[in-house]
């Protein structure tokens, strides 16, 4: 180990519309670890997270529960790979949307069942009102904020569930996130188009973050009760706020807010400006690819892959046996391959 000062890391967890079939397969392959994660997942919650994750279909793993559900494990699994073999313990945390759960348990303030638990239940009554207030999300890239406004204001009735469009995330300068009901997102396209603008849709069941899932809101906010939350022994910069939060009130404010309130993430992020080192658990590596073109010159990384992970643990000067990770792929592919369950 070098005598160099450790470095300030802050570590990042990317919520639903960053899954994809296969995602952390090649990792899951090669860590003990993370197969107990699913395991223990799979009897918590009485589903096959091997298939959901590997095996099944996009469209399957798109649905609210199972995109929830299925990027909280990998990425909670791959936080506890880290602490628990290597050490590494972050400065600061946050998770974007449902990625906050990760981050929570990474920050030591909820179990890993009851984080799976409180996801299910907040997924089913998501799924309810999508089916209820049908919507999307789209992202809004080259429009500046008050011109998107505007758009938003001319098709938006805010006393009605029926015409919906409300910009909810701000992900980096730049790039926003509009979420609403079908006609108006696409009356929004159109105008993004003449405008000169981008957009993109997102891989989401419904328009999250907006006030058609206040009902939702309303029916998970009963379950705070259940679930018994700690205070955290690792700042968490919450969505809503975009402040630092610790304790037991304000995790559970946080939780059942942001479900229809914005996403500050950009916000969220200054709070990171002056780790060394910021690392996005997960999958897809959308986040750190956003701030990478924020901020160039800082070390930024995505893990979800072995060699993701060898390429950190070589930048915060952590030696690794060649068997730990080297041989374990060179013994993988040398083997047939396992039949996925």
């Amino acid at each position: 180990m070098s005598t160099r000062a450790k470095p300030k890391i802050g570590i990042i967890f990317p919520g639903q519309g960053s899954q994809s079939l296969g995602m952390g397969k090649e990792l899951y392959d090669h860590e003990r670890l993370l197969q107990e994660y699913f395991e223990e997942a799979s009897q918590c919650l009485e589903s096959n997270f091997v298939r959901l994750c590997f095996a099944s279909s996009e469209r399957e793993l798109r649905e609210t529960e199972n995109a929830q559900t299925a990027i909280f494990l990998l990425s909670a699994s791959i936080y506890a790979l880290l602490k628990e073999k290597y050490n590494i313990i972050p400065d600061v945390v946050a998770g974007h949307s449902s990625g906050e759960y990760a981050a929570l348990f990474a920050a030591g303030g909820i179990s890993f069942p009851d984080a799976l638990y409180l996801l299910r239940k907040r997924a089913l009554f998501m799924d309810e009102a999508t089916k209820k207030y049908p919507g999307t999300m789209v992202a809004v890239i080259g429009v500046p904020y008050d011109v998107l406004a505007e758009i938003c204001a001319k098709y938006d009735d805010p006393s009605s569930k029926e015409r919906v469009l409300q910009i909810v995330n701000y992900n980096v300068p730049g790039q926003l996130v509009v979420s609403g009901t079908f006609r108006e997102i696409d009356s929004l396209v159109a105008d993004v188009k003449t405008f000169g603008g981008k957009t993109i849709a997102l891989n989401v069941a419904g328009a999250f973050h907006s006030r058609l899932m206040q009902e939702a809101e309303k029916l998970f906010a009963m379950y705070m009760v259940k679930v018994d939350f700690r205070d955290l022994g690792v700042p968490l910069i919450n969505n809503v706020q975009a402040q630092p939060i610790a304790t037991n009130a304000q995790i559970k404010e946080s939780l059942v807010r942001q479900m229809s309130s914005s996403v500050l993430w950009w916000p969220s992020m200054q709070y990171f400006k002056e780790c060394d080192v910021i690392i996005e658990i997960g999958p897809a590596g959308k986040l750190s690819k956003l701030l990478k073109r924020e901020w160039p010159d800082k070390d930024i990384y995505a893990l979800s892959t072995p060699a993701e992970l060898a390429e950190i643990l070589a930048r915060l000067d952590l030696k690794v046996e060649k068997s730990e990770l080297e041989l374990d792929a060179e013994e993988d592919a040398t083997k047939p391959e396992q039949p996925l369950v």
